[in-house]
């Protein structure tokens, strides 16, 4: 048996709906699940760091991370009739409040993350004319996103007291 969790355990999905609100009543949303043709998932914290040098560190600096914005980069081959995938690529000419949504990430240990999203960098199609058509995307996290546990439970995180699911 190896100690190796497969990133498969984790679950992606996406409102094709187009809801934008996390902390509301998720059962009004419908969400598709980000799988089918999926085979490379990135995710980033994009890190706000503050280097600041005290004259008791000796010239040396102390880092503060003081905010992050989460991104989520997806890749793979286009499946057309998938319905996370069809409302993805619908997005490619898209700007503005119609590219935000809802994603939803249920993590290897059932802990659940759900976040108001906007699609960026969409990639509907391409590659060479004898191969599978590519297709790839970024959900980037807008504010702060909801986390609960695999038991339902609230997970509250901060500056002082950080709880994470991942």
């Amino acid at each position: 048996m190896s100690k190796f969790t497969m990133n498969v355990k984790n679950k992606f999905e996406i409102d094709t709906l187009g809801n934008q609100d996390p902390t509301n009543d998720l059962s009004k949303a419908k969400w598709s699940r980000l799988a089918a043709g999926i085979s490379g998932v990135t995710p980033a914290a994009n890190e706000t760091d503050d280097n600041t040098a005290y004259y008791d560190g000796d010239g040396f600096t102390d880092t503060d991370v003081t905010g992050k914005r989460i991104t989520i980069a997806f890749t793979g081959h286009r499946v057309i009739g998938d319905a996370a995938q069809d409302y993805v690529a619908s997005k490619f000419l898209a700007i503005g409040q119609k590219l935000k949504t809802l994603a939803r990430w249920t993590d290897q240990n059932g802990n659940v993350i759900v976040a108001n999203v906007t699609i960026t960098a969409v990639v509907p199609m391409g590659g060479n004319a004898n191969a599978k058509q590519t297709f790839s995307f970024t959900l980037s996290f807008n504010g702060k996103p909801t986390m609960t546990d695999k038991g339902g439970k609230a997970v509250e995180y901060n500056e002082d007291e950080t709880s994470t699911a991942v």
